[in-house]
């Protein structure tokens, strides 16, 4: 537990495995909050990295995302019945010319070119709180993590133009799940002015999805991976997402 813990608090104050030492065997609210005496021998950075890469390869990250929400789910702070889908870019720590992360790869956005990963989350439309994270090479198209992200228990999603797909959409309906996914124009098919107000109008809802990956990237300094391989990277984007559900458990208990 004491390392989990420390992972925690890595997280919230986005420090290095050198610092997180330090600020522990300085800190006296950080030996509280790891349960820690003055008798007993602080995590030093070289356990810490060892754990992560053993958390990381294990998968270990996911399965303390599922505890979590489970606890969440208990306490009435996840309802369910609608979900919010989106995707984020986080650039690699690497340089692409170094070839130091064999894992990341290009994508590109709004005619830039970006080289990492992507962070996938489908959130609570009522709650905000983060359901499920998948983490993947930046050329995995955003649609492609689409079905990892629901449960088939959903009885609305809401998700931007890029998951536009008219089997899926026709899927979902005959499932009798609401289909909030913007629509899309194409060449020599631009939206007509119907389904621009229905945008509009998801927008609306679908937008709420932006909150977590503002968290992480403005409160966590979650911009930039801190790794050279997917696995370490993904723990990362996970536990990010653990924190920010905390958040939420805070501020709706409050």
């Amino acid at each position: 537990m004491t390392i989990i813990r420390c992972f925690i608090l890595q997280r919230i104050y986005n420090l290095s495995d050198p610092r997180l030492e330090e600020e522990i065997a300085d800190r006296r609210s950080f030996q509280i909050f790891l349960d820690l005496t003055s008798a007993d021998s602080i995590p030093d950075e070289t356990t810490i990295c060892r754990y992560r890469e053993l958390f990381a390869r294990l998968g270990l990250d996911k399965e303390l995302f599922k505890l979590y929400n489970e606890q969440l789910k208990a306490a009435g702070l996840i309802i369910g019945k609608g979900k919010l889908v989106d995707a984020t870019i986080k650039q690699a720590q690497a340089k692409p010319s170094s070839k130091r992360d064999k894992d990341a790869q290009f994508t590109r956005k709004r005619g830039k070119s970006y080289y990492g990963y992507k962070g996938h989350i489908a959130s609570d439309a009522d709650t905000n709180v983060i359901l499920n994270v998948e983490f993947t090479p930046a050329n995995v198209h955003d649609s492609a993590v689409f079905d990892d992200l629901i449960t088939g228990e959903e009885k609305a999603i809401f998700a931007d133009k890029g998951y536009a797909n008219k089997k899926r959409k026709s899927e979902l309906r005959n499932r009798g799940v609401f289909c909030g996914i913007l629509d899309k124009g194409y060449r020599n098919h631009p939206l007509s002015a119907k389904q621009k107000k229905r945008n509009k109008k998801l927008s609306t809802i679908r937008n709420a999805v932006e909150r977590p990956f503002a968290f992480m990237k403005h409160v966590l300094g979650d911009d930039r991976c801190s790794y050279y391989d997917q696995d370490r990277n993904r723990f990362e984007c996970v536990l990010s997402a653990i924190v920010y559900n905390m958040r939420c458990a805070i501020t709706q208990c409050a």
